[in-house]
């Protein structure tokens, strides 16, 4: 059982609320942590709400499927209540509890390792089900909790890559990738993939001798797509990637860091650290925001973890707040306070599928919220980090800030007094044919559903153009159209060859207490 003794009298904030909220607000002083590297890009835009293109809401996208899998760690406890809050953006299938390496129940002469049990799920589908009748109020496309509770199941959870056992969770898997649904089915594996090479054991076992097994590989290997974080146990290695080689595979380890527990060592912009200090979380994250956000740790909040070892207890050791001697402190060489954001480390599993505008579920180069990906050869579906990329910190304010608006979805039983998504569109569309030398114009749109004046900027996402700018170039010029606030000039380089693509984002927020973010990427590819 998870026991959480959180924000009770004797939790000092002391020190942590001292930083004050006005720092927020303040200037990225000169050298700080950009993230973003130096590229063309526009000065910001404001578009007033009498000025917005729009009139009226446009189509939702389709929602992505997506099964979550972990081994009941902290930091995947973490992300599961990140992503219940994404539970109207997306179709989740599936939340499974598996094992690890570091984490499993034992069995008859194995002993138990750092295991804090099942029932842990059931009381966090209590607290979504407590919130959700103001989430609904916020989205109606809120799963409910019935539906919540039904996909929610124990898996292989018995030892580290155990996968003999037939369980719930691996029949449950099993079950939506052989199912008619034809929309790319994700499948997270925040813990070992155990349970998930116990469901595809299970199809294996079923059709591998029947005249089927050509059609059913086939169909499974184009419907699924693993986003691992790494190997926590030897399963990938010994059954899914010899029986089943071509499916296709998306290690979210390396670009994981700017939520994971090294976060304060990584290259993440001033105001994003900002919205992952203590004064924040506690403010507008972890305090008075409902039962869901109650269960979300941070360092030294109070919360104790029956089963977990006294070295990972990262709510009640206090000898591991303020300093580096923890597990991880040393090597990182970070060090916390009270109330700072913990980890979320297996997030990546579902933000690579959130329909942000982005378009990076059409191609894993593209980038977006859940990190920027490349083949790591090419003779083998498996991706990694993307070379020369920024891993999420792109992001990290727009994610933070998003992350505390929704944690207002969950105390506010009223519309009017939230904050909700601005919508942009490029008037002239997304997909261009462009000579070396010539400029495109492009025309922004935005509609607020709250009313509020929407900022825009343009700037080229270079780590994802196949354009490479050759020494003595200009590169990519972006410039200001002549009585156009929301248009850009994109000027295409004398230098860039036939097949190169460029990409330029359009970026929106609303400027609201917790600035809500929308985005739109347009591709150039040269003639």
């Amino acid at each position: 059982m998870r026991k959480t003794w959180k924000k009770g009298a004797a939790l000092v904030l002391a020190g942590v609320m001292a930083l004050g909220m006005a720092s927020m607000a303040a200037d990225e002083p000169a050298g700080s942590s950009g993230a973003r590297r130096e590229t063309s890009k526009t000065d910001k835009k404001t578009i007033t709400c009498e000025e917005a293109s729009f009139t009226e809401s446009v189509p939702r996208a389709e929602k992505t499927r997506i099964i979550i899998t972990q081994d009941g760690e902290v930091d995947d406890m973490n992300s599961l209540i990140h992503t219940l809050l994404y539970a109207n953006d997306l179709d989740i299938a599936g939340i499974v509890q598996s094992s690890s390496s570091l984490h499993f129940s034992g069995h008859d002469d194995v002993e138990p390792y750092r295991w804090m049990g099942t029932d842990w799920m059931n009381d966090f589908m209590d607290a979504y089900e407590a919130v959700y009748p103001n989430l609904k109020v916020h989205d109606a496309d809120y799963m409910t909790p019935e539906e919540v509770r039904a996909i929610t199941k124990v898996g292989n959870i018995k030892d580290n890559g155990e996968m003999e056992e037939v369980t719930e969770g691996s029949e449950l898997i099993k079950a939506c990738i052989l199912d008619e649904d034809e929309r790319t089915l994700y499948i997270g594996i925040g813990g070992g993939a155990n349970t998930v090479g116990r469901a595809l054991k299970s199809i294996e076992e079923e059709y591998k001798e029947t005249d089927k097994w050509k059609e059913i590989y086939e169909k499974v290997t184009k419907k699924v797509v693993l986003t691992p974080w790494g190997n926590q146990d030897n399963v990938y290695q010994s059954y899914i990637s010899v029986v089943w080689p071509d499916i296709r595979t998306m290690d979210v380890s390396g670009v994981s860091g700017p939520v994971g527990y090294s976060y304060g060592t990584q290259d993440i912009p001033f105001l994003a650290k900002k919205k992952m200090e203590g004064s924040f979380m506690y403010e507008h994250l972890v305090n008075g925001h409902g039962p869901l956000m109650d269960l979300y740790v941070t360092w030294g909040d109070g919360t104790y973890l029956e089963g977990e070892e006294w070295g990972s207890q990262f709510g009640v050791n206090e000898e591991m707040v303020g300093t580096t001697n923890w597990w991880g402190g040393s090597f990182f060489g970070a060090a916390y306070n009270r109330y700072d954001f913990l980890s979320e480390g297996d997030s990546p599993d579902w933000m690579i599928a959130i329909p942000t505008g982005l378009r990076s579920l059409e191609d894993p180069s593209y980038g977006g919220w859940g990190g920027r990906y490349a083949l790591d050869s090419e003779t083998t579906p498996h991706y990694s980090q993307a070379r020369g990329e920024v891993t999420m910190s792109h992001w990290m304010e727009a994610i933070m800030s998003e992350f505390a608006a929704r944690a207002d979805w969950c105390i506010e039983d009223s519309f009017e007094n939230a904050n909700h998504a601005p919508e942009v569109a490029v008037v002239e569309g997304l997909d261009f044919e462009a000579a070396a030398g010539e400029e495109i114009t492009l025309t922004a749109k935005a509609f607020d559903p709250d009313g509020n004046d929407v900022s825009i900027y343009w700037w080229e996402y270079e780590e994802a153009d196949t354009y490479t700018k050759a020494e003595g170039s200009d590169g990519v010029r972006l410039g200001a159209v002549e009585g156009n606030q929301a248009g850009v000039i994109v000027r295409i380089p004398a230098d860039a060859k036939s097949g190169d693509t460029i990409h330029i984002i359009l970026e929106a927020n609303d400027n609201a207490r917790h600035a809500l973010y929308a985005y739109q990427r347009v591709i150039i590819t040269i003639k």
